[in-house]
């Protein structure tokens, strides 16, 4: 969705800090595409491949066996398309997935202060929308798509080991998780929670909010432990 076009000569560190970077990257990526659309068939290929099973399961990401475990994926995915459409799209009372609503001072409204202030952030970094995203900039699955971006932006540092460039990509995670991110979708995700008719929506709010909360605490040491190579 987004597409980057900051400076890709971001290199490296510690093997085990990149593969860390990467791993958030990959969820950040995957949450991401759970929030933008109804899931496809090859999303769901994708949800029960060996390779995504390893991230699912350290970072306790479930979304529901009896779901993913069917068959019948046309069937399922019938299922998935209506309860996104009600829980997203509405029409009626559905949860929308903008922070404007959620954060706004000024009641729920779509175009809000906080949409220019992400559309803002998303272009001082150098990145832009790709063109068939007719959305609004702060989705959801853009904002985590953002963060997707900037830790594999971290991940690349750490592997060719410019501790400036890690610090860099840090400290726009830092920022965006703690302006953004950890002011809204806490709520949002709550509310999903409460709502979803199926456990996979369900799955996927709470494994958001928990992945946030983890990744807040974690993006704290990285940035601690880049502070103290730097000084170095």
């Amino acid at each position: 969705m987004l597409q980057a076009v900051i400076d890709n000569t971001l290199e490296g560190h510690p093997e085990s800090e990149a593969r860390t970077a990467t791993e958030v990257s990959h969820l950040y990526g995957l949450l991401a595409s759970l929030f933008r659309a109804e899931p496809t068939a090859e999303l769901l290929k994708a949800l029960r491949s060996d390779e995504l099973q390893p991230l699912l399961a350290d970072s306790d990401l479930t979304l529901d066996d009896d779901l993913l475990g069917e068959t019948e994926d046309q069937a399922l995915i019938e299922k998935l398309a209506i309860e996104f459409t009600a829980l997203f799209l509405g029409p009626g009372g559905h949860i929308s997935p903008h922070e404007s609503v959620h954060a706004s001072q000024r009641g729920g409204i779509l175009w809000g202060e906080e949409t220019v202030k992400v559309k803002r952030y998303i272009e001082s970094l150098g990145m832009t929308f790709s063109e068939e995203y007719q959305g609004l900039p702060d989705h959801i699955s853009v904002e985590l798509d953002l963060m997707a971006n900037l830790a594999g932006h971290e991940a690349r540092a750490w592997e060719r080991r410019d501790h400036e460039q890690v610090a860099n990509a840090l400290e726009y995670q830092h920022e965006f998780m703690r302006d953004h991110l950890l002011r809204w979708v806490p709520i949002f995700c709550r509310k999903v929670i409460e709502t979803a008719e199926i456990g996979f929506y369900r799955g996927v709010a709470r494994v958001t909010r928990d992945f946030l909360a983890s990744e807040a605490e974690d993006l704290q040491r990285r940035r601690e432990l880049v502070g103290s190579l730097q000084a170095n």
